[in-house]
């Protein structure tokens, strides 16, 4: 009895460490089923209600195969939006090629000392910090307002006319110093204002008190930019040779980011980053020999580049950019297909405050988009906004409103919010689609407010800081290609 009892009891633990066992193999299983699903998804995370598929442009333009390459503008088009868009006082854009006024200098040290002071009193008062952590100080204040004065200012004194010779920013004070609102958070620098890319032009106005700083205005800004960064032109006919280029030489960088080869043969050029929407002109063939950089030219297209000689002059030189760069010869043709397709190159890419770490913010996004087309964009928001191009302003508008205009909006059409604006993708499901590059958003899994920094996809639901949906302060909508 006993020895069956025994036996009995002995089989039935076999029998419950069998299923243990194979409850376990079953977790084990389902274990690394969650494991290969988490790691398929480790690589790239997306928003809510994206998915991977959302990040290509073939995805958005599978609603309307017909018109993805139907150019949507052409070069006679966006030439008079341009025309335009320089010509509207409320776009803040200047003519640089017709510029050639003399400058009063002692005028214009008074402005520039009584708006750096002022300006700067608001950061501290704000309670913003510089880069080591300290708060802004009076004796700080002060030293990077006096730098603003240029010591030999006259009452008539002519600009000068330069060319960027590597990816920087205008700042809005002459100095490096860093101004953020939060401790630590040296990503983002209110003293920045705007990017500028390798063979911009500049006309320079002024000269900081150190000689380190030129202010300067750009197509559509203004600010301080760091002398080393860029060359002055001897005379206004060179410096329009760096940059009219005739449309058959035209060469536009149409990847977020292009990297020339090392060298040490030529410096200026070795490592010399090339950021979207760039514009080089090519060399004419047959106009160099065997060799550029100490290289054959096989495989590569041969531009120009700008150099700035020791003295701070222009020159110019030869630079190969590999023949798989993405590039295009000549300005792209403004399709759907196109404007996606770069648009997406840089998802993922860092939120950049003004253009600082080499990336853009939301506005420098849209318009280094739209450079790739030849279409000059005002500088911010605000700006963009009131260009004459087609728009609805939709401030008095309900979301149902909102959404009935946005379902007859194009690809590529710009909505804007208060301080905040995105591109416009299309819908699915009943969800409508934008992306843009994203400084922050209140967090979509719970309380608090989710430092982005990053281009991304989103819908128009997800909720700003203050709680409120992107949806309901939207308040125009615009095709910046469309008059």
């Amino acid at each position: 009895m006993k020895k069956a009892l025994a036996l009995k009891y002995k089989s039935l633990i076999k029998a419950g460490w069998k299923s243990v066992l194979a409850g376990a193999a079953a977790l084990c299983i389902f274990a690394a089923m969650n494991v290969a699903a988490i790691k398929s998804y480790a690589g790239v995370t997306y928003m809510p209600d994206v998915t991977k598929e959302m990040n290509t442009p073939e995805f958005w333009l599978s609603f309307s195969p017909y018109d993805a390459d139907t150019v949507q503008a052409d070069r006679g088009r966006i030439e008079q939006i341009n025309i335009n868009n320089l010509m509207n006082e409320k776009t803040n854009m200047n003519d640089l090629q017709h510029y050639n006024e003399s400058i009063d200098g002692v005028e214009f040290n008074e402005k520039v000392l009584t708006k750096a002071r002022e300006e700067l009193k608001s950061y501290k008062d704000k309670g913003y910090y510089d880069q080591y952590g300290n708060k802004l100080s009076d004796i700080l204040i002060e030293s990077i307002a006096q730098n603003t004065q240029n010591r030999s200012a006259s009452q008539l004194q002519a600009p000068m006319y330069a060319i960027v010779v590597k990816r920087t920013t205008l700042n809005a004070f002459p100095t490096d110093t860093i101004i953020t609102d939060e401790l630590g958070d040296v990503n983002f620098d209110y003293n920045v204002l705007s990017s500028v890319r390798v063979n911009e032009p500049l006309v320079i106005k002024s000269v900081s008190a150190d000689g380190q700083w030129y202010y300067a205005e750009s197509l559509n800004c203004y600010g301080w930019v760091n002398a080393y960064d860029v060359a002055i032109c001897s005379s206004k006919a060179q410096w329009e040779s760096a940059w009219v280029i005739p449309d058959d030489r035209v060469l536009v960088v149409t990847g977020s980011k292009v990297i020339l080869a090392e060298s040490n043969t030529n410096p200026e050029s070795s490592n010399l980053l090339l950021t979207v929407g760039t514009v080089l002109e090519e060399a004419p063939a047959g106009s160099y020999g065997a060799r550029v950089t100490n290289r054959s030219p096989i495989g590569n297209y041969v531009v120009y580049i700008p150099v700035r000689n020791g003295d701070g002059s222009y020159r110019k030189e030869l630079a190969l950019i590999n023949g798989n760069a993405e590039v295009s010869e000549g300005y792209l043709p403004l399709t759907k297909r196109n404007i996606l397709t770069v648009a997406f190159r840089m998802l993922g890419d860092a939120y950049g405050w003004g253009g600082m770490l080499s990336s853009n913010d939301c506005s420098g996004y849209v318009g280094d988009i739209y450079r790739c087309f030849g279409l000059k964009l005002p500088r911010n928001t605000t700006w963009q906004a009131a260009s004459n191009s087609f728009s609805y302003d939709v401030s008095e508008c309900t979301d149902e409103q909102k959404m009935e205009l946005l379902n007859n909006m194009p690809i590529g059409s710009v909505l804007f919010f208060k301080g905040h604006e995105m591109m416009y993708l299309g819908t699915v499901n009943g969800k409508y689609y934008v992306v843009s590059s994203v400084s922050s958003i209140a967090y979509y899994a719970g309380p608090g407010v989710m430092r982005t920094r990053s281009v991304m996809i989103n819908t128009l639901d997800i909720r700003r800081a203050n709680g409120t949906t992107w949806l309901s302060n939207l308040y125009k909508l615009q095709v910046p290609y469309m008059m």
